[in-house]
């Protein structure tokens, strides 16, 4: 499989989010009347920009994330429409919108996967009172995995495809399937499979292994579960407070492990590792895409909602120190935003050697 499709769908997908987040503090802070000077995809260096009426739209050279540069947030400037002048709900709709957009969009895309029907990647989907799942089991066998130098592997058979046929009959389960092959060692049959929207048909030989015929590959029926339209939107809240604990326990392990034992956690991925997760996510097809779409947007929005330096949840901390009493000066709370965004880089880093670590 080409890496570089699969690099650039993930840098898309990151790029969309991100500016979809990026407009929720745009759109927010021109509804509040806050001068917006610059929106940015990516980080610097600049290297393209436009500035149209009072606001500059740039593309730089770093697409690891966005920014929105609003008048008087990050100095003492004051004036109508500056983000000093605003008060304390007005700065908080402002700053946490964009994190409310990528909750948003994670909540429409699971509702709707919910009332279309979703694998069994997700484990333990809600299931109380008279919201519970309906589950169905899909047509033909899904194929997990295929051995190399096999006769599936010689037809063309690759992760994500469906088994349709071999030699006319439709297999239910992988055992009546294996059941037939071992008794056929060395022997042609006729494979039939779907690979995306197109199906294919190959006559093979089937490999022996000490006179046991097989096709090498494993494949399952997949049960597809769903909801009722009305169950689906409550089903899809659970599985978000559900799908926040264990981000944050992830990256609460994350931290944890690395003062404690100086290495990543087995369960966490950088971008490096997204990447090797989104090369076999494609393969399964549409629904797995648009799972791994609302997971990273669900992950993106509880990451920036953390109290933490350089992300929103930061900036809404240090308001809240603000509305308390506590005297924070502009140039000392940009000190700290600074350490912090060269902390979450050193991070991101450490998490990507980790990444490159478990892909060899």
């Amino acid at each position: 499989m080409s890496w570089l499709p699969v690099i650039l769908g993930v840098i898309i997908i990151f790029s969309l989010l991100v500016i979809a987040h990026e407009l929720g503090h745009f759109l927010m802070a021109r509804r509040e009347g806050v001068r917006v000077l610059e929106f940015g995809i990516g980080f610097p260096p600049r290297i393209w920009s436009i500035k149209k009426g009072e606001t500059r739209y740039s593309i730089n050279l770093f697409p690891i994330g966005g920014f929105v540069r609003l008048f008087g947030e990050d100095d003492a400037q004051t004036g109508p429409r500056s983000f000093n002048s605003k008060g304390f709900w007005q700065k908080t709709r402002i700053v946490m919108a964009g994190v409310t957009v990528n909750f948003l969009i994670a909540y429409s895309i699971f509702t709707t996967l919910l009332i279309v029907g979703v694998p069994p990647i997700i484990q333990n989907l809600p299931s109380f009172g008279p919201v519970k799942p309906i589950t169905e089991t899909s047509a033909g066998l899904t194929v997990f995995s295929v051995s190399k130098n096999s006769a599936a592997q010689s037809a063309g058979i690759v992760e994500g495809d469906k088994l349709v046929t071999l030699d006319n009959i439709n297999f239910q389960n992988s055992n009546d399937l294996r059941s037939y092959t071992k008794t056929r060692a060395g022997q042609e049959a006729i494979v039939v499979y779907q690979h995306g929207n197109t199906t294919q048909t190959k006559t093979i030989v089937l490999g022996k292994d000490e006179n046991v015929g097989f096709l090498g590959l494993v494949a399952e029926p997949v049960q597809i579960s769903k909801y009722s339209w009305w169950a689906a939107p409550i089903a899809a809240f659970v599985l978000m407070l559900e799908l926040i604990v264990a981000t944050l326990a992830v990256f609460g392990n994350l931290i944890l492990g690395l003062f404690t034992q100086a290495k990543v956690s087995e369960g966490v991925a950088g971008p490096i590792g997204i990447v090797s997760l989104f090369s076999q996510i494609v393969r399964f097809g549409s629904t797995y895409i648009w799972l791994f779409i609302a997971s990273i947007s669900l992950s993106l929005a509880v990451i920036n909602a953390l109290p933490l330096p350089a992300l929103d949840g930061g900036r809404e901390f240090m308001m809240i120190l603000r509305k308390i009493g506590v005297k924070i000066s502009p140039e000392r709370e940009n000190l700290v935003h600074i350490i912090g965004f060269v902390a979450l880089i050193g991070l991101m880093i450490i998490v990507s050697v980790s990444d490159i670590r478990k892909l060899f």
